[in-house]
């Protein structure tokens, strides 16, 4: 078989030409026509595209059918490799919002305990980074553009930026698997952007929550049991196990082995996303007992009006207008239990930490301790309900 040569093409009468594996031109009118690969693969003929001639030269052409031959030799189709690769690059030519959303939506939400977590999520990068890094397609971001959406903020709100950075990291490594970002990840702190912003650790205002003094909390637990309403009973709860408004808002019955005196708190409900358990005290046992002789609903604290658990503020709102003159948080608790247990210095810094359901930090403890310290822990918060409640 004689192969086409580029002089011959222009003055091709109207026709289809066999250039050799499996490429074919099409000529339509003088001078122009379509180039295809003609190849066989699973016992099935097909005839895929390469582009309209002259646009695309001989050499151009006999180069693309080539590239299919090599293809086929893998096993692999070339007009299904084509489509992978047109989808590719649509999805490198999306917006940031749009992988954004994708990596919110498919990897982030099924993780989060907090409803929050989403829309603080979705706040951030809706406020500071899409009307930044929507300006041009998704693989063509840079460092530059990431510093100019973190820079404006780096030392006037440290903490939203840095949680930002962290953000955009993963959403770019997230499309880097995927295989729709190609370069180093530009929001990378050790790789970039340590080298150009300040250290955020040396420069951000470290802002706690505010905390009832450990001293105050008996007379503060006193006026609680004065009020025979939910959120009190609940934030009662919260004090004496020590754990966090989520986890008390959605325990449920269930959980809860009185003749064992053990809370069991599914790990879904937990931030560490692990199972943890919680000894149980005399008080918080009545006061689970009273809570099933008020209602047969799942949740322990059931808002009658809705069915559902106590909302996510109430115990919140309840002390800013009850206690206006205390700038506390519910999550304050936390504090005052720590700095009690620390100040009495008869427990191990662990079993305080397991209280708090906080993970150990050094790897090494972490590898080598595999209690929970339940034992320990049963009686640093007996010995808080007896502080508490004297």
């Amino acid at each position: 078989m004689k192969k086409l040569n580029a002089k011959q093409l222009l003055v091709l009468p109207i026709g289809k030409y066999h250039d050799g594996n499996g490429l074919y031109l099409s000529i339509n009118s003088s001078g122009k026509g379509k180039w295809s690969f003609r190849y066989r693969i699973n016992k099935k003929s097909r005839e895929m595209g390469l582009g309209s001639f002259p646009d695309v030269s001989l050499f151009q052409a006999r180069q693309h059918a080539l590239s299919n031959k090599q293809l086929l030799g893998k096993k692999i189709d070339p007009i299904d490799e084509k489509n992978r690769a047109q989808i590719l690059r649509q999805q490198q030519n999306k917006k940031f919002s749009d992988i954004a959303d994708i990596y919110i939506s498919t990897k982030k939400k099924d993780e989060w305990t907090n409803p929050k977590s989403e829309q603080q999520w979705r706040n951030t990068i809706a406020t500071y980074a899409s009307p930044i890094l929507d300006r041009k397609p998704f693989i063509d971001i840079n460092n530059d553009d990431i510093v100019e959406v973190l820079l404006p903020i780096w030392t006037t709100k440290t903490e939203t930026a840095r949680r930002l950075q962290q953000r955009l990291f993963r959403i770019i490594t997230f499309a880097k698997v995927k295989k729709w970002y190609l370069k180093e990840n530009p929001a990378s702190w050790h790789e970039h952007l340590y080298h150009i912003l300040p250290n955020p650790f040396k420069i951000r205002k470290v802002k706690h929550h505010p905390y009832l003094i450990h001293d105050n909390i008996s007379k503060f637990y006193i006026e609680l049991c004065e009020l025979n309403l939910l959120s009190t009973y609940a934030l009662r709860l919260l004090i004496l196990t020590i754990t966090r408004t989520s986890e008390v808002i959605k325990s449920k019955f269930e959980q809860f082995d009185l003749d064992k005196k053990i809370w069991t708190l599914p790990y879904y409900n937990m931030k560490s996303r692990k199972e943890h358990t919680v000894p149980l005290s005399n008080e918080v046992i009545s006061i689970i007992e009273l809570m099933r002789k008020k209602h047969n609903h799942d949740y322990v604290f059931t808002n009658p009006a809705t069915g559902r658990h106590i909302s996510n503020g109430a115990m919140l709102v309840f002390i800013k207008k009850r206690f206006p003159h205390l700038k506390i948080t519910v999550h304050g608790f936390r504090a005052t239990f720590r700095t009690w247990a620390e100040e009495t210095g008869n427990y191990s810094h662990h079993a305080i930490e397991f209280c708090l359901a906080h993970e150990l930090t050094n790897k090494v403890e972490k590898a080598y301790l595999r209690s929970n310290l339940i034992e320990q822990r049963t009686v640093i918060l007996k010995d808080w309900e007896k502080y508490v409640i004297n």
